[in-house]
């Protein structure tokens, strides 16, 4: 993979269970930004429900950008775009199996091995996360929207996309 302008790699990131409706929504945009054209130095990764199998696609990774849902106070489908502070999170969270860890999770374990990418989270509150492949009408369209905001990000990486929930 070529990188243009030395600007290092950034890794597009979608996560999800496609099996329980709008909780696959990252996946779905990541299949979806596969299909279109994005600067030679971004990669499109399908995360699924991730693990500590994700730590290993962050090998070169200067920007990560993680597509998923997120328990937000606004409408299903309002997409935002999060900018996590070093050293993020979840309070209280207590690891039982390796089929818990998430990516703040995976952040922190990065940041234990020397790697610091620049992160950001493009997310938005799920309507429904029922049994189910496909996305929710409003998911459908956020989607769509995802697509365009993220390759906007790829294009343009110091710009931050117009019109969008900065949470």
């Amino acid at each position: 993979m070529t990188q243009k302008n030395g600007n290092g790699t950034t890794l597009v990131l979608g996560l999800g269970n496609i099996l329980m409706g709008d909780e696959g929504f990252g996946v779905h945009v990541a299949r979806r930004l596969k299909e279109i054209e994005l600067p030679d130095d971004v990669r499109i990764e399908e995360g699924g429900v991730g693990g500590f199998n994700l730590l290993g696609l962050l090998e070169g990774v200067d920007r990560l950008i993680v597509v998923d849902v997120m328990i937000l106070p606004s409408p299903p489908g309002e997409l935002c775009l999060l900018e996590p502070e070093p050293g993020i999170a979840e309070p209280g969270k207590v690891i039982l199996s390796f089929h818990q860890v998430g990516v703040l999770d995976l952040m922190q374990m990065w940041g234990l091995i020397g790697k610091e990418p620049e992160v950001k989270f493009l997310v938005t509150q799920p309507q429904s996360m029922e049994l189910g492949d496909g996305l929710s009408p409003p998911m459908q369209a956020a989607a769509d929207k995802a697509v365009g905001i993220v390759k906007e990000l790829c294009t343009n990486l110091n710009k931050r996309s117009q019109g969008l929930c900065i949470c």
